[in-house]
Order: C-alpha cells, then structure tokens, then sequence
C-alpha cells in the first residue's frame, strides 16, 4: 500500500504539483467533530499552538452513541490530558465498576441471582457519559483553543498527496470550498471515511458479535427501596457501600451479554451483545422488536424495566462490530479511534482506544510539524505507528474477547476471566499511563 494514494476518482481540482509546492491553507484538516476528532484538535492546538487546524463536522447537533462508559486509562486521558474534571462531576456520572449478574433458572428473581462485583468504591475515577454532551463540550473546547470548526459541513472528497492534500468541503446549501492541508485525520467514528475509501478497513470475521440497543425511562433503582426493600434493617441482598446503579451493570448469559448504564439526563441505556455463533434473540418481528422482547422477558432485566418505556426513535444495531483498518497511517493521513478500528464493548475499551490513538497521532504530528522528524525518518515512524497498533489490535482481540462469549453464563468462570482480565489492565495498562503519560503513545 503506497503512502499517498488518490482517495476520490475525480480529485478536489487545481494542479497537483502546483499545490505541492504553494503553502497549505491548514497544518491539519480533522475530518469529525465528535470526541476522537475535538480531542485531536484540542490537545494538537496545546501542545503547538501556532498549528492550524480545521474541524469539519457533518451533523447540527449530535445524537446519542454508544460508548457512554470510560475506564481508567480513557478517564485518565479525560481527566489529566483534556482537564475535563469540572465538566463531568457537573454533567456526567461517576461509574462504580463492572458488575455482572448470573441466573441459573428461568424463574430466578433479580434478588436471587449471583452478583459480581465490587463492594467499595474504586481508587481510580471513571464515568458513565452522555455522549452527545460529551461531544459538544469538546468540540466547544477545540474552538475555544483556537481551531476552526465548520458545521454542519461534510468532507466528499479528498486528494491525498505529500507534502499537501485537498479536500473537498460541502456546506449548507451544497455550497462547496475546497482547502489544502499536510495531515488529515480521519476520525468520522464507524463511517471511516478514509479507510473505506483507501480499501483498507476489514471485518474481523474470527469474532462475529453483533449488538442493539436503546435507552429508557424508568428503570429500577438498584439502590432504592423497590429493589432493596423499605426496611433498612433488613434487605434481599447484602448492602453495599457503593451504588449498584452507578456501576456497569452485565447481565450474563451464554454467548450474550446485556449492559446496563445509567445517565445523566436520568435515562439508561441498555444494549445486548451477542456471538452469532451462540446466540440470537428468539421472537419474531425485526431485531429491534426482539430485543425489546428479550429485554422485557429475560431474568432481572424484567424487572428492571418492567415500569419503564424505551425512548421513541432512539434504538439501533450493528449486524457486526469488530473491524480494523489494515493501516493507520500514510505519509499526509491518520485515522484516529472508530475510523480505525472497533473491538468489543464488553470491557468498556472503545474511548481507551480512541484517547491512545488520538495521543499517539498528535504526538507524531508535533514532531513533524516541528520539524523534529525529516523526510527520511518519517517513513519508519509511520511504519512503527502501524506495526504497534496492527499489534496491539491482534493480542486484545485474542487475548481478552475471542471464545469469551462461550464463558459468560457461567458465574465462576466469568468472575476467574474477569478478575485475571482485569488485574492484568492494571498492571499492562493503567500503571504505566499514570506513572507516564508517554505510555499513550503506545498502544499496550
């Protein structure tokens, strides 16, 4: 694969070797608003604040995603990188770990069912996020920093070429610019603009999960007296000194699992995750409807939702969920977060990804705006870049997600994965990142 292929058939316009040479309009043209794409812009205008950066983001406002809870290495990056910590103690929810619920029998009452999970709250801080305020922050926050945002506006063509790329921008009324810039930063979330484009993004059919979800109004309180009883001196399971409800909540069964997250705005998002090998929701009509049956019908989860009402326009699905772009980076070009590559969500690592690759491009593209990386090394850090991340991408997947699913109606085994599972995050992961922040730039 060559460094600076043509992306669009019919280029941008003007004279290449013209626009080679001619000074590019932006250092950066960062292709999504959302927070993979404001972070890049952000954290690229605070290391170099002389860089110039475009943001151009399709959407007026943005709608609600998965990928609402964070664990440490995310929240670290959030916290320590971003400075978001007055944002999310005012707008978000503090999340008290993972916790998973197991039954053996159709019948099981959620007060009967095996409870994993932690009984203290952790040391390290981590959130339950509603995205879209999430996104709108930091796109606020990219502006504020000095990039430049356009929206509602779309990228529909882009003319890859070293040392100046074109893109072309189309924008309300379909009035269309064009702008030359050096990088480009593909971080357009599962679209993945420029790895489709480049014939570069693959499914990772080795893992055939699938997902759908929907958020709700009116979910049990896990820690109220509906679920715990009104009797204080008495209670159908033990009392613990953290919420229930703040935590990620699993709902375990074999080859699927069910999230349970809450959030700000008082609704909670539920999703099902399942092997398609193993599983598929029974009943008939679309996916969505079977969902909303499994949901409304499985143990605990019935009674979880049994006074609540899915939100109205609001449930989606993915027939299939992991992919990966074969490559990262080009000489011009990076893609950053969900325009790379998507694991599984079963331990929350989609934002760990993006605040790792977001870190790792900028902290490239520092070095060469600066001039602190000639032509005749740039060529072998992008090649690292990839290696690393291609690496990285191969040893998560099948060190923590392939043949999982095939464990998870079993409590025992379960709890043994997750525990090993975790302490090894804390001791691979985590403890780098906060002994170093330069662990980011490497993803583990």
């Amino acid at each position: 694969m060559r460094d600076n292929p043509t992306i669009d058939s019919t280029p941008a316009g003007g004279d290449a070797a013209a626009t080679a040479t001619a000074p590019c309009d932006y250092d950066v043209v960062v292709i999504g608003g959302a927070f993979a794409g404001a972070a890049a812009a952000t954290v690229l205008r605070r290391l170099r604040p002389a860089t110039r950066v475009l943001v151009v983001e399709d959407s007026e406002i943005f709608g609600h995603k998965v990928g609402e809870a964070t664990v440490e290495v995310s929240a670290y990056f959030l916290l320590r990188v971003l400075g978001l910590y007055d944002h999310l103690s005012r707008e978000h929810l503090p999340k008290h770990g993972l916790r998973y619920w197991f039954c053996d029998r159709p019948g099981c009452q959620l007060a009967e069912m095996t409870e994993i999970g932690p009984a203290t709250t952790p040391d390290l801080p981590s959130f339950q996020l509603d995205r879209s305020r999430l996104d709108e922050h930091v796109l606020d926050l990219a502006s504020r920093e000095g990039a430049d945002v356009l929206r509602p506006a779309k990228v529909t063509a882009v003319d890859l070429g070293w040392p100046a790329n074109r893109i072309e921008i189309e924008g309300p009324g379909g009035a269309k610019r064009q702008v030359t810039a050096r990088w480009v930063i593909d971080a357009s979330g599962r679209h993945a603009f420029l790895a489709r484009r480049l014939r570069l993004l693959e499914r990772t059919e080795r893992h055939p999960i699938a997902a759908v979800w929907q958020r709700w109004e009116g979910v049990l309180d896990l820690d109220g007296v509906s679920f715990l009883g009104a009797d204080p001196r008495r209670s159908p399971i033990p009392r613990i000194s953290i919420s229930r409800r703040l935590g990620t909540n699993h709902f375990c069964g074999y080859g699927w699992w069910c999230w349970v997250i809450p959030l700000a705005c008082g609704r909670t998002s539920i999703g099902l995750v399942y092997d398609k090998q193993l599983f598929e929701p029974a009943g008939e009509g679309d996916l969505q409807a079977r969902y909303l049956d499994f949901v409304r019908t499985r143990p605990g989860l019935r009674e979880l939702v049994a006074d609540a009402v899915p939100c109205a326009n609001d449930g989606l699905s993915y027939q299939h969920l992991p992919y990966r772009s074969r490559q990262y980076m080009g000489r011009g070009w990076a893609l950053c977060g969900d325009a790379a590559s998507f694991l599984d969500p079963l331990y929350s690592p989609g934002l760990d990804h993006v605040s790792i690759s977001v870190y790792a491009t900028v902290r490239l593209l520092e070095s060469e705006l600066d001039g602190a990386l000639p032509e005749a090394e740039l060529g072998p850090r992008i090649d690292e870049h990839n290696a690393t991340f291609e690496r990285a991408y191969g040893r998560w997947l099948d060190g923590l997600y392939t043949g999982k699913y095939q464990l998870l109606g079993d409590a025992e085994l379960t709890a043994s994965a997750f525990l090993v599972d975790t302490a090894l995050y804390y001791l691979g992961v985590v403890g780098p990142a906060y002994r170093d922040l330069e662990a980011l730039r490497n993803p583990p």
